[in-house]
């Protein structure tokens, strides 16, 4: 695999990290890079899978997600519409560096102000504007649902979504993170595309309904918003079909 660029890896100033990747933003440059934890790093209750998930991928591109993700990036480009491909970083390049093995280096989504933009649940947390909840709660609505209908893998909404501020009372949604394979237990699953976008409804409904949730304990819906997520199934069927996601 040679379409990695050697990466020096002295200027990095730490962002966050997950089970299984740090990021780090590259100083000066409006980027940030993704690479395996070290197995130092990793909390002690780490799953054996985790562990072994990054001793084979950190050198091998193949099993690499960082890898996967710059390769899913490059797909989505060629076939999404400009306003659904904005949602995501808009600089994806798979680099290399010997000590940290495969990484990715991506558009750091930073606010106008220069400040790291939040995630949707930590806008609605901090929220005191009843009118701009809603918006924002409905613009994630219409993420889902657009990403949905493209079938487009993703990591689960709760610290991938972010709302990016470009000035006072304007924002735009931005996603930090892909998922090519959807998480998926079996092998392939992610190329069905109704398996994926059943995923995504899936996701969506209990996402929505969580931001419902902290709207309504700070205070932001109007009476008669309460109720809006509640549907009345008629049918058994009807039921099955949205817990499954076949429907929103």
């Amino acid at each position: 695999m040679n379409g990695g660029i050697y990466f020096p890896t002295q200027e990095l100033a730490f962002i966050g990290q997950g089970r299984r990747r740090i990021c780090y933003a590259v100083r000066g440059t409006g980027r940030c890079v993704k690479f395996y934890r070290k197995h130092s790093e990793l909390a002690p209750g780490t799953k054996w899978r985790i562990r072994l998930d990054i001793m084979i991928g950190r050198y091998l591109w193949f099993a690499n997600i960082n890898y996967r993700e710059w390769r899913y990036h490059c797909k989505l480009a060629r076939r999404l519409p400009k306003d659904v491909m904005a949602v995501f970083p808009e600089h994806v390049q798979l680099v290399f560096s010997k000590e940290k093995g495969w990484g990715v280096v991506e558009t750091l989504i930073r606010n106008a102000d220069g400040s790291l933009s939040r995630t949707v649940i930590d806008e609605m947390t901090l929220a005191d504007d009843p009118v701009l909840a809603r918006r924002v709660y409905h613009e994630t609505e219409r993420l889902f649902r657009q990403l949905a209908e493209y079938g487009v893998c993703f990591f689960d909404p709760r610290g991938n979504v972010l709302v990016q501020w470009i000035a006072p009372s304007v924002f735009r949604l931005r996603i930090a993170d892909l998922e090519p394979y959807c998480r998926a237990g079996i092998p392939g699953l992610a190329n069905i595309r109704l398996y994926v976008q059943c995923k995504i409804r899936r996701r969506a409904a209990r996402y929505l309904s969580r931001l419902m949730t902290i709207m309504a304990e700070r205070g932001l819906l109007e009476a008669e918003c309460h109720t809006q997520p509640h549907r009345r199934d008629n049918t058994v069927f009807l039921r099955m079909a949205r817990c499954a996601g076949f429907l929103w």
